[in-house]
C-alpha cells in the first residue's frame, strides 16, 4: 500500500525567483527609472509618471502579498488535511476502516456459501411441490449440501476469530 504523506515535505521553499518577484522587480526599476527621468527634467509630466509608477508599484505589491498569503494559508490547511487523512488511514480513528486482502477473500468466501444455500433453498422448494421419489431424493442432496455449507462457512468464521484472536497482549482478568 502506498504511503501517505502530508505533503509539507515535498513542498519545500525554492530558491529560485517566482514570476512574482520578477514583476516586481520589473515595477520597482520602472519607478526608479521614472523618478530618475523625472528629476533630470524636472518638469510636471515627469513627476505624474514617476507617481502613475509609483502607484502601479503599491497596487502590484498588495496584490502579491494577499496572494502570497492566501497560498500560505492554503498550504497549511492542504498539510493540514492531509495529516487527517494520514491518520485515519493509519488506524487511529474508528471512523475509517481499511479491509485487507485476507479479510476481503474471507468475506467472499462466506457470501458464496450464503448464495449455495440460497440456491440450494431453491431446489428445495422446487422440488418439494413435486412430490416424485426423485424430487425426495433431490431434496435430500440439496439439504446434505446446505449443511455442509453451513458448516464450512461456520469453521472459516471460527479460524477467522482465532486469527484475530492471536494478537500479542496481556489479558487482564478482573
Amino acid at each position: 500500500m502506498p504511503e501517505i504523506t502530508t505533503g509539507a515535505e515535498t513542498r519545500q521553499k525554492k530558491n529560485t525567483p517566482t514570476l512574482g518577484l520578477i514583476g516586481m522587480g520589473v515595477l520597482v526599476l520602472a519607478l526608479l527609472v521614472a523618478v530618475l527621468f523625472a528629476a533630470n527634467s524636472n518638469t510636471v509630466v515627469g513627476w505624474i509618471v514617476a507617481i502613475i509608477a509609483g502607484l502601479w508599484l503599491v497596487l502590484a505589491a498588495i496584490i502579491f502579498f494577499v496572494l502570497r498569503t492566501g497560498a500560505k494559508a492554503v498550504g497549511r490547511k492542504w498539510d493540514q488535511t492531509n495529516a487527517n487523512l494520514a491518520a485515519k488511514v493509519d488506524g487511529s480513528t474508528d471512523k475509517v476502516s481499511v479491509i485487507d486482502e485476507a479479510e476481503r477473500n474471507h468475506e467472499l468466501k462466506i457470501d458464496h456459501s450464503f448464495k449455495i444455500i440460497q440456491v440450494q433453498h431453491g431446489v428445495v422448494m422446487e422440488n418439494l411441490r413435486k412430490g416424485t421419489p426423485e424430487s425426495a431424493e433431490m431434496v435430500e442432496r440439496a439439504l446434505e449440501t446446505i449443511e455442509i455449507t453451513a458448516s464450512n462457512a461456520r469453521d472459516m468464521i471460527k479460524e477467522r476469530r482465532k486469527a484475530r484472536a492471536t494478537v500479542d497482549a496481556e489479558i487482564i482478568e478482573g
